[in-house]
């Protein structure tokens, strides 16, 4: 058991040495919300779009980690897949 620990986390280490520094920086922002959201510091609101009270964090700028839009599951989608059709443009 102690061997298959230490493969997982000697996996998920090199896993890390590949991530870009953009990947990196999005991942610490998402953890460091996550941080504030369980301290109970960012408190989960509506979605901003259809008012759906099951919603998620989405990020408009990674460098700010704390300013949060609310988004339900479908709402979300729907914004990344029109970020994603602007920039294949």
């Amino acid at each position: 058991m102690l061997a298959h620990r230490a493969a997982v986390e000697q996996e998920c280490i090199r896993l890390n040495m590949l991530r870009t520094q953009t990947e990196k920086r999005n991942a610490n922002s998402r953890s460091y919300a996550n941080v504030y959201k369980r301290r109970g510091k960012l408190r989960r609101q509506p979605c901003e779009k259809c008012a759906s009270e099951n919603s998620e964090m989405h990020h408009e700028d990674y460098n700010k980690p704390l300013q949060i839009n609310w988004l339900c599951r479908k709402c979300h989608l729907e914004l990344h897949k029109l970020f994603h059709r602007n920039i294949v443009r």
